[in-house]
């Protein structure tokens, strides 16, 4: 069974929403790792009352800061690499989609 321009177009269709994913994928999930890493910070300027400071400091500063410091790094370098993987894997397939519609029929 042959593929026909119908089945190309499906597969150029498919390969153009990959695309499409992986590029949210690689300008979305970084800017959250930033936030996660960045939000230790965000806390630690944001006004409490006198009798929690120590216990906040504490908690962000020894506890959570790293934590989330290094759970954001791995957001990011995840979403840069699943990115990047979607999109490759994306611009694979629109190839072979395009070439598969645009092929000549060997029946001329």
């Amino acid at each position: 069974m042959a593929i026909g321009r119908k089945q190309g177009m499906g597969i150029l269709f498919v390969g153009l929403l990959l695309l499409t994913g992986g590029i949210l994928v690689l300008v979305t999930v970084p800017s959250w790792g930033d936030w996660i890493m960045g939000y230790p910070a965000m806390v630690l300027q944001k006004e409490v009352p006198a009798q929690a400071v120590p216990t906040v400091q504490a908690m962000i500063g020894i506890v959570f800061g790293p934590l989330l410091e290094q759970v954001g790094e791995y957001i990011r370098i995840a979403g840069y690499f699943v990115g990047g993987l979607l999109t490759l894997i994306a611009l694979v397939v629109t190839s072979v989609g395009t070439m598969l519609s645009t092929k000549r029929s060997s029946k001329q």
